[in-house]
């Protein structure tokens, strides 16, 4: 098969590409070329912005393409682009997408299911504020690709991902939480961490699109959550990443409150800290994609054993609010002692 990639040299992106290639397919990435194309030579790159509509016609004009895989689609308008643009020239569209695309909703609840994103009411009203406007705006992305479908059988398929966690993971999200461990073994967790999580490793994505390829066009006007078999609490997962590194954790359990008085932004500080359990059902993934994630006690020690070797001197997102931490910390701790 042809198969385009937009977006294809950093992380999952190039996962894909490596697994696609070995396949035996003709692959190619779209990127803008800010970033080394390591990958094999045959892999052609097409150099070029998402957002500019000649690029994108350019990279649809290069070939007879069998699949595109758009990994950089964030709002309404660059669906629109890749439905006029793609319309007649791919067999099959897969889009990545979000689990915020529930989680900016009203009218439906935890667990989420693939139909629920025709149940819940997007909170309009919160359109501009933080975090809801990026999940309303992917979720506008989705709502063109699906009225495409409706109306003239645009071949897509919607994968909804949480965080995806993984050797590669450019983000440095989880990196925050493995690098205070190795610092100095204090870290805070607002509210305790408690909030539930059910993220994805990178290798399951792959298999997942994999399979998403394999079966085609059939799957066409489709969603699928993935995510992990593991449902774990922030709390545990960082428990889990210190046992791995073997080294001595104390978890500070301290309000989002505190933290906001102190002038901390508690997702700054805590990245995968949420405003509630936002978990997902991934059972049509496992019934008609035959998905199958990866224990994560499989994957969670290589990956951070990539960050260790790649990361070690990386400063994560939130890295500058380190002395405020550190005050926060003892005012916390002398707090609780007083209290006795």
């Amino acid at each position: 098969m042809n198969i385009l990639i937009i977006g294809g040299t950093r992380f999952v992106g190039r996962y894909t590409a490596l697994a696609l290639h070995e396949a035996g397919h003709q692959v190619a990435v779209f990127t803008r070329g800010r970033h080394p194309i390591d990958l094999p030579r045959d892999v052609q790159h097409i150099q070029g912005d998402r957002t500019n509509d000649v690029d994108l016609q350019a990279a649809a004009a290069a070939r007879s393409w069998d699949v595109v895989w758009d990994n950089m689609s964030y709002t309404g308008a660059h669906a629109r682009a890749a439905v006029r643009i793609f319309g007649e020239r791919c067999g099959l569209f897969i889009h990545t997408s979000t689990l915020a695309v529930y989680s900016v909703c009203e009218g439906i609840v935890s667990p989420y299911r693939e139909d629920d994103f025709q149940r819940g009411r997007p909170l309009e009203e919160l359109r501009d504020r933080y975090p809801y406007d990026y999940g309303i705006k992917r979720r506008e992305g989705e709502q063109v690709l699906q009225e495409a479908h409706a109306a003239h059988g645009f071949p897509f398929v919607c994968v909804r991902l949480p965080a995806v966690l993984g050797p590669r993971d450019y983000s440095l999200r989880a990196w925050s939480y493995w690098r205070r461990i190795l610092e100095d073994g204090r870290l805070i967790l607002p509210d305790g961490g408690i909030e539930m999580h059910r993220p994805v490793y990178s290798g399951d994505v792959v298999s997942a699109l994999l399979a998403i390829i394999q079966r085609g066009d059939k799957l066409a006007g489709r969603a699928y959550n993935l995510g992990s078999r593991e449902i774990v609490s922030l709390r545990r997962l960082v428990e889990a990443s210190a046992e791995i590194l073997r080294a001595p954790v104390e978890v500070l359990d301290i309000p989002r409150s505190a933290l906001e008085a102190a002038g901390i932004d508690p997702e700054q500080l805590s990245p995968y800290t949420t405003w509630g359990n936002h978990l997902h059902s991934i059972a049509r993934a496992q019934h008609e994609l035959d998905f199958q994630p990866t224990p994560l006690e499989s994957w969670l020690g290589p990956t951070i054993e990539w960050h260790l070797e790649q990361r070690r001197d990386a400063e994560p997102p939130g890295w500058e609010l380190r002395a405020d931490e550190a005050k926060l910390a003892e005012r916390w701790t002398a707090f609780l002692r007083q209290l006795g």
